[in-house]
């Protein structure tokens, strides 16, 4: 079942980037990937937009794995069975599937008002990083509670601190599926729109951004800004920003598969 499961999956995703390849085919080329967007359909590209989701992934991803792990490990190996435990609990696992927009409404209001920020990359990262974080802590906190607890006694009957247990052998043997489950929310942050466009993203910038300061640009706005255009040549240019996004969710795949290797040869 797991296998076919797969295979549907696989090849769901293979129709889908052949779709996107050949409407794209008319703009795809290196500048493509280079150049800043346009007003003419055949000059336009994602340059600034693939340097946008960089910082905010590299921003998202600072912030919220730390953040999110060590919550996960204090929920998972040192906070005591009480009711407001339980009810910490539950309320980071609502909040993972709270839409969106949500956030991005609550990002407008808090970061780029509130704060002063404006529409910047640094607005944008708070905001799924707020969007990112129950989430790496409900993935990370399946992760821990997985790992079987005579791990925990054996480290325990040798006289290991709590600490040297959870560092020496919890983390260590949960760390495959710490790095899924962070992949995973990191994943949903990279292509998320919504929270982008309520914060009020530019879609038409002739510099890529250099610091978090600069102004906020993203591909998945992108893509939204280029397929609401009803002018002739601009859809193409939609999906050639899909395929750069699909493209840069597959490099994070990749890093966590070389990850998951490098560390199953660490640890076996």
């Amino acid at each position: 079942m797991g296998v076919a499961a797969a295979l549907v999956t696989m090849s769901a995703l293979i129709l889908l980037t052949g779709v996107l390849l050949v409407e794209a085919r008319e703009v795809l080329d290196w500048r493509f990937f280079l150049d800043p967007p346009s007003r003419v359909a055949a000059e336009g590209g994602v340059g600034p937009a693939v340097a946008g989701s960089l910082w905010l992934t590299f921003l998202v991803a600072a912030i919220a794995v730390p953040l999110g792990v060590g919550t996960a490990v204090y929920l998972a190996e040192y906070a005591p069975p009480t009711r407001l435990v339980k009810a910490v609990e539950s309320v980071l696992t609502n909040l993972a599937g709270v839409p969106s927009v949500v956030y991005g409404i609550a990002g407008l209001a808090l970061f780029v008002r509130g704060l002063g920020l404006g529409p910047s990359i640094l607005a944008g990262a708070l905001t799924l990083t707020a969007l990112t974080v129950p989430l790496v802590v409900v993935n990370c906190r399946k992760a821990l509670q997985a790992v079987p607890d005579e791990f925990r006694w054996a480290a325990f009957g040798l006289g290991a601190s709590r600490w040297q247990v959870v560092r020496d052998q919890v983390l260590p043997a949960a760390a495959p599926a710490l790095l899924a489950g962070c992949c995973a929310a990191l994943l949903r942050a990279v292509g998320a729109a919504a929270p982008l466009l309520m914060l009020g993203a530019v879609s038409f910038t002739t510099f890529a951004p250099g610091s978090p300061n600069d102004p906020l640009t993203a591909l998945p706005t992108q893509i939204f800004a280029w397929a609401a255009r009803p002018r002739e040549g601009f859809l193409a240019l939609a999906a050639g920003a899909s395929v750069a996004l699909l493209l840069l969710m597959a490099a994070m795949h990749l890093v966590l598969f070389a990850h998951r290797r490098r560390q199953k040869g660490t640890w076996s």
